[in-house]
């Protein structure tokens, strides 16, 4: 269809536009049910076998997950703002399902291996602002526990991963707690902090989408850019400074340090298990050679992305700047 994302797309925008913007539960819940069916057309927009299961088995998810939330507004057992109760839990556990956030991801990595670059794109990125901004504007005492088991569960269950989309996505369940993090100390270092884990997706998953990557042992290239670029690349999204990636993860800290000391010590130890299958993934990368003419370097890549592996090389300058 010629047309298909000038019309979809928009539509999909709008969508997480009107939950955000909606004053009842009800409105919210519509939204919600709009940003699905928008979001299933986009993962049927490549027309393959894969796409319409992975839609399917998402479809019944989420819909699960919205019939458990519209139950839950009807009976009226969304408390805000008062004592918590345990049959109150029910809306933002329907909330977590939607997300596939910690303890309720298990369905996240099958539906992963079968969807394309930019569906997993979206989903890791735009697809969890809904729920976790309602989350966290109805239910602040749950986001303290929900904080530190997503660090954890994403730091260690993307150690032993092989596959390049069932990594990324414990990855996003790691920085998913990260930004539940931002979210404690205020909605500016929440979009900071998304602003910073977007661009890093967005280049990661361009690499992926140039290259046909999907498992990690095929990550090899020749271009000195790309390589660069990945490297570059990856020890950002692990925080390590002094790359883009640990600036947003710094100011965090420095923030809550003081009002969340014990989730800051696990956050920080956490970030260990995430720098390490970071840096598996680029060891096929540095040792790969043949023998091609070293001094043969090609730098063909898009202005975006030559853009923003610049802004991340070039990020220590700001550390120092912001010490």
């Amino acid at each position: 269809m010629k047309n298909y994302y000038t019309i979809i797309f928009p539509m999909y925008m709008l969508s997480i536009a009107f939950s955000l913007s909606s004053s009842s539960w009800l409105s919210i819940w519509i939204g919600m049910e709009m940003n699905l069916l928008t979001f299933i057309f986009l993962i049927l927009e490549t027309k393959t076998f894969n796409s319409s299961e992975s839609s399917i088995k998402y479809f019944l998810i989420q819909s699960a997950g919205s019939l458990l939330f519209l139950f839950s507004i009807t009976i009226q057992t969304t408390y805000v703002n008062e004592p918590f109760f345990i049959y109150a839990l029910a809306p933002p556990l329907a909330l977590m399902l939607k997300s596939g956030i910690a303890p309720l991801h298990l369905w996240t990595p099958d539906i992963s291996m079968k969807l394309t670059p930019l569906n997993l794109f979206l989903f890791i990125t735009i697809q969890k602002i809904i729920p976790m901004l309602i989350i966290f504007s109805s239910w602040s005492i749950l986001v303290k526990w929900m904080i530190p088991l997503n660090i954890v569960i994403g730091a260690l269950g993307g150690i032993s991963q092989s596959s390049l989309n069932k990594l990324i996505i414990f990855s996003s369940i790691n920085n998913s707690g990260w930004m539940m993090l931002s979210l404690t100390e205020s909605m500016f270092l929440f979009y900071t902090f998304f602003f910073f884990y977007f661009s890093m997706n967005f280049l990661l998953m361009n690499f992926l989408m140039e290259n046909k990557i999907k498992w990690a042992v095929q990550i090899k290239t020749q271009n000195f850019f790309k390589k660069l670029s990945f490297v570059s690349l990856m020890m950002s999204l692990s925080g390590l400074p002094p790359f883009m990636g640990f600036i947003p993860k710094w100011i965090i800290l420095k923030k809550i340090l003081y009002l969340l000391p014990l989730i800051s010590i696990i956050s920080i130890l956490m970030s260990v298990f995430t720098l390490f299958f970071y840096m598996k993934l680029t060891v096929n990368m540095l040792l790969y050679s043949s023998v091609s003419k070293k001094w043969k370097m090609h730098f063909s890549s898009s202005p975006i992305s030559v853009m923003i592996t610049s802004l991340n090389l070039t990020s220590s300058l700001i550390f120092i700047l912001m010490i």
